[in-house]
């Protein structure tokens, strides 16, 4: 999956907000708004790409700590992606007490998990 198919994936299909800013190394892509402070972060993934500019990893930014960085590496499938989305999202809803979507999509993957 190339840099322009992940960020329709997670920004059409899935819903997340980009980060606004152009990140030649990363992008992060957010549940409902940017939000950067720790106690209220609603980041989801966090976008990798290698000296080609394609993604290489993803960083699981919910289950991912200040000891422990949870990654997923190439190759990355449809199905892997959008039940990881769903299972950060879920984090993050808990966790701030938020609503979660009703997506289409939502309801119909199944959850992956992740190795780390």
């Amino acid at each position: 999956m190339n840099r322009q198919e992940l960020h329709a994936l997670l920004q059409d299909t899935a819903g997340l907000v980009p980060e606004p800013v152009d990140n030649p190394i990363a992008c992060s892509y957010f549940f409902q708004r940017v939000e950067w402070h720790p106690q209220r972060s609603t980041r989801v993934f966090r976008v990798l790409v290698d000296s080609a500019g394609e993604p290489a990893r993803i960083q699981l930014c919910a289950s991912s700590d200040n000891n422990n960085t949870v990654l997923l590496a190439q190759p990355f499938s449809r199905e892997q992606l959008l039940g990881l989305v769903r299972q950060e999202v879920a984090l993050i809803t808990a966790r701030l007490d938020l609503q979660a979507p009703a997506a289409p999509w939502h309801a119909a993957t199944t959850a992956a998990t992740p190795t780390a």
